[in-house]
């Protein structure tokens, strides 16, 4: 868990370097400083992505009694494509209109997304989850645990008709996360 914190960490520091402090002349400070307003929702998207992330691996982790070398396999693969994701919100920041742009973003966290889903999948197959913590881990293992993943991928050919639209996907991940996981506590 140590490595795979660091390994955030990074990514999501790395997120920030595509936020320029503007050097000009006072006079223009407030138009250069409006000028950020797109990078900075790109990074906050990001952050909120990557962060996401960070806890649901933590959640399934802490569920973990033990582990193999297929799950170690599959977490570096995970945090490769975390790794990505500083790459990915700098191409769709530079390039908001460009499709592949939106669509490299999305790519990566769809991958990522998927990867998760079959670790979870795969600790659950293994019998690695502690079973007070199991029935949680069911439902996300579930096909219907693959919904964001869904989300994250079917936005890569949706970027190719709208760039916005493949944002607004992503956006929906974060903003359907909340009132989704309250549901599935109660069912």
């Amino acid at each position: 868990m140590a490595f795979t914190d660091g390994v955030m960490a990074v990514a999501i520091t790395l997120l920030v370097l595509n936020l320029e402090v503007p050097s000009v002349p006072t006079s223009d400070l407030n138009e250069a400083v409006a000028d950020l307003f797109p990078s900075l929702i790109a990074y906050l998207l990001a952050f909120a992505l990557v962060g996401r992330f960070w806890i649901v691996h933590h959640r399934l982790f802490e569920t973990l009694r033990a582990f193999d070398a297929r799950l170690m396999t599959l977490n570096l693969a995970f945090l490769a494509l975390i790794v990505l994701v500083p790459f990915g919100t700098e191409l769709f920041d530079r390039y908001t209109s460009e499709p592949i742009a939106a669509a490299v973003f999305g790519a990566i966290m769809g991958l990522a997304a998927l990867t998760h889903w079959t670790m979870s999948a795969h600790t659950l197959r293994e019998g690695y989850v502690d079973e007070a913590a199991r029935a949680e881990r069911l439902s996300f293992a579930r096909p219907i645990g693959l919904g964001f993943t869904v989300l994250f991928l079917l936005s890569v050919p949706v970027a190719y008709l709208s760039t916005t639209a493949a944002a607004l996907m992503w956006t929906a991940t974060i903003l359907l996360h909340l009132p989704l996981r309250r549901a599935g506590a109660r069912g």
